[in-house]
């Protein structure tokens, strides 16, 4: 039976390599090509494809251009003027080429369909102002990045298509405009057309925008806590600290460093207020017991903490009443931080927790909660001293912080998202967790938009829940989906089989062991019209290439590196490769869970590869 399961083996690599050999079609109708290399065309850009449209009296405009490399360009416009004045609504366009762009992506880090088919698109909704024009071949075409005085926040995007050309179109003060009588304002604009792999124009034309804020990240990821288990699934409302205390010894032995405390623990807690309207979180021993015991297991322990909704207490409601901001329900008051007593408050509440409990690390949520933002109608002030929400909410969020931090210098402070205010960064969407492999497309694409946008700052955050009955192989896939970001886990630890903990603790050591490559190496994504079919980390020593889908052999050139692993997340259990290697390489095999299953040596026809990976497993390459 084994010789003939191996010949029949041999028999299906052979037919593939055959019709790969001989067809100029796709082997499957919904297989993705992947290109071969970069195309370049030239194209003289120059200001003949700039406009301003818009009646922006009083100010007059200049144009300049920079050169900063080839094929890289800084254009810079000024708005001037001779007396103070409103900011007027207006458009600055740029002219491309239609033919040379075949695909555009924006900058939407927290939404799916960030990539838009020519002609199909619309107006694209952009976080940071950054938009990519992308070639035939994965190249780079032409790369935006905008920033000026408010740091893009006025900013939207628009792609107009005309006749022979697209024109990106930033809009300026459209819907809103700053409360600000200025005599200039200056906007840059990063043009990038060098033709290399698109995603690293996307990166570094986003660095540039983070470089100009000063800001060289958005937050930094803290390798001592990941990767992360999470409470959030099983345990986000049922948190007895006898149930838990002993998980410590199977999650610290599955490769967790640290344990995120789910926003569920606050309706444990059941704050007690005192008659001044001040909490003492000593009078709440369970979440200090449990942190105690993760601490005694050398884990560090994180606290996902919510706060605008406080205030429905009744000591609390007495001592802020007038400074609300709204009331979304009648136990879920918004207090109005425009009040430097209620920021004073919020700030003492967070640095209790931190200093009573000994919190490792602190994760914000629902800060743009505080809302309206502007124009409320006060009838009764009493004593704001802001009249903006945007700028008490920088004003807090700065404050936590300072207070935090002279608490504890190396406190994790994680989930900083898109801009909220002009000092202040918060999320858009927050805390998200996924169970089953429907969603893998949407978590991967979610994961790969953070990655482009923020490098190994990403703050991406997708908590990967695993169900007991689970297939141990889609175990393997949706950790996958999150490989190239920072793993947050969830489960039942006491009811989860032991296949799966073999795979989970697999990709968890994986993981760990690997994070170098994966997170502070070169990155690149490929085929951004189908939602990443192709991820790639790591350099000359090792590289980590995932694939998503069936797709055409992927080219690794002259394999310039020492160990490559080729992982199929797709659902086809073949993968083939091309490329002109300069010695022997070779091959080991290993299925979903990390279990060895052959090895031999790569063998190429008409410059192609194939390798039989079985579906959630891997092919390690070593060049000899």
């Amino acid at each position: 039976m084994e010789v003939v399961k191996m010949k029949c083996h041999i028999y299906i690599i052979l037919l593939f390599l055959v019709i790969y050999s001989c067809s100029s079609k796709k082997l499957t109708d919904d297989k993705v090509g992947i290109p071969e290399a970069p195309v370049t065309e030239f194209f003289a850009f120059d200001s003949s494809q700039l406009s301003i449209e818009g009646d922006i009296q009083p100010f007059n405009s200049q144009i300049t251009i920079d050169t900063l490399g080839e094929n890289l360009l800084l254009l810079n416009l000024t708005l001037y003027t001779d007396f103070p004045s409103a900011l007027p609504s207006f458009a600055f366009k740029i002219k491309y080429p239609r033919n040379l762009i075949g695909s555009l992506w924006s900058s939407r880090t927290w939404s799916s369909n960030s990539y838009i088919n020519i002609p199909n698109y619309s107006r694209l909704q952009s976080d940071v102002s950054v938009v990519s024009g992308i070639g035939a071949t994965d190249n780079n075409v032409i790369t935006l990045a905008t920033y000026d005085n408010f740091a893009s926040r006025y900013t939207g995007l628009d792609v107009q298509r005309e006749k022979d050309s697209i024109t990106f179109v930033m809009n300026f003060f459209n819907t809103s405009s700053p409360d600000a009588e200025l005599l200039e304002f200056k906007v840059q604009v990063l043009v990038d057309m060098r033709s290399g792999q698109y995603s690293k124009s996307i990166r570094e034309s986003m660095q540039w925008r983070l470089d100009q804020e000063n800001n060289s990240a958005i937050t930094k990821i803290d390798q001592t806590m990941l990767p992360v288990y999470s409470l959030w699934y099983p345990m986000e409302r049922n948190i007895p600290l006898e149930n838990i205390t002993h998980y410590f010894d199977s999650i610290s032995s599955m490769g967790f460093r640290s344990v995120l405390f789910d926003d569920g623990w606050q309706n444990v807690v059941r704050f007690d207020v005192k008659p001044g309207g001040d909490w003492d979180p000593e009078e709440n021993s369970i979440v200090k017991e449990f942190m105690d015991k993760a601490h005694e297991k050398n884990m560090k322990v994180a606290l996902w903490y919510t706060k605008p909704f406080v205030g429905a207490h009744k000591y609390i409601f007495e001592k802020f009443d007038g400074k609300y901001l709204q009331y979304i329900t009648s136990s879920q008051p918004i207090l109005d931080i425009r009040y430097p007593d209620v920021r004073d408050y919020l700030t003492n509440v967070y640095s209790d927790v931190v200093k009573s409990w000994g919190v490792d690390g602190i994760w914000f949520d629902f800060l743009n909660g505080y809302y309206p933002d502007e124009h409320i109608i006060v009838t009764d002030d009493k004593g704001r001293d802001f009249v903006s929400v945007r700028k008490s909410l920088d004003s807090l969020r700065l404050k936590m912080r300072s207070e935090i931090e002279t608490i504890n210098p190396e406190i994790s402070i994680n989930q900083s998202f898109p801009s909220v205010g002009p000092l202040h960064t918060s999320n858009t969407k927050t805390i998200n967790g996924f169970l089953g492999t429907t969603v893998l497309q949407d978590v991967r694409e979610k994961m790969v938009n953070n990655r482009l946008m923020y490098g190994e700052y990403s703050p991406f955050m997708e908590v990967m829940g695993v169900h007991p009955k689970d297939p141990a192989v889609d175990v393997a896939l949706k950790f996958h989906s999150i490989l190239f970001g920072s793993p947050y886990i969830s489960y039942f630890s006491y009811t989860l089989p032991e296949k799966l903990k073999e795979t989970l603790s697999f990709w968890i050591k994986y993981w760990k062991t690997n994070s170098t490559y994966l997170l502070e190496s070169d990155f690149e994504a490929y085929d951004p019209v189908h939602r990443y079919t192709i991820l790639k980390a790591g350099n000359e020593k090792k590289q980590i290439i995932a694939f998503y889908a069936r797709v055409e052999s992927f080219d690794l050139q002259s394999f310039n590196f020492e160990m490559a692993d080729l992982i199929n997340s797709s659902d086809y259990p073949y993968l083939a490769v091309r490329g002109t290697p300069k010695g022997k390489v070779d091959y080991i095999i290993h299925d979903y869970s990390g279990k060895y299953l052959s090895r031999g040596s790569l063998k190429f026809k008409r410059g192609v590869a194939v390798l039989e990976v079985p579906i959630g497993g891997f092919a390690r390459l070593i060049v000899k």
